[in-house]
Order: structure tokens, then C-alpha cells, then sequence
């Protein structure tokens, strides 16, 4: 994780949603990191880098959970 990440982070904590961190800004930068990572492992085989912003939401339906309908 790079200090630029972390340092973005606490500008986001502190400047647009006023509240200090309990975790701390780097904590927070690595759990973001993290989370981005797994999203983007997931929708690698799902999504293509030229797919058009509709192409998401036809993804999400086309692979949902029939038990969620």
C-alpha cells in the first residue's frame, strides 16, 4: 500500500466526513486496498476492461443468485 493511498484516505476522513478515525488512516487505506483487490479478482473472468458501464449491471444479473430472487 502506498503512503499516497493512506494519505488520500485521512484528507477523506478528516475533510469529507469530518470524523476522526478510530482505526487510523493507514489501517483504513489497507482494508480499501484489500477490498478493491478481491472486487477486481472476482470481476476479472465476469468483466472485460472495454465493457461499457452498462455491461456491469447486465454482468450482476446474468450471474445473480437465483435463491436471491
Amino acid at each position: 500500500m502506498s503512503e499516497d493511498v493512506a494519505r488520500l484516505v485521512e484528507i477523506s476522513i478528516r475533510d469529507l466526513h469530518g470524523i476522526d478515525s478510530r482505526a487510523g488512516a493507514a489501517a483504513v487505506a489497507r482494508e480499501v486496498v484489500r477490498l478493491n483487490m478481491a472486487v477486481r479478482d472476482l470481476a476479472r473472468p465476469v468483466l472485460h476492461f472495454s465493457d461499457q458501464p452498462a455491461d456491469f449491471a447486465a454482468a450482476l444479473l446474468r450471474h445473480a443468485d437465483p435463491a436471491n430472487a
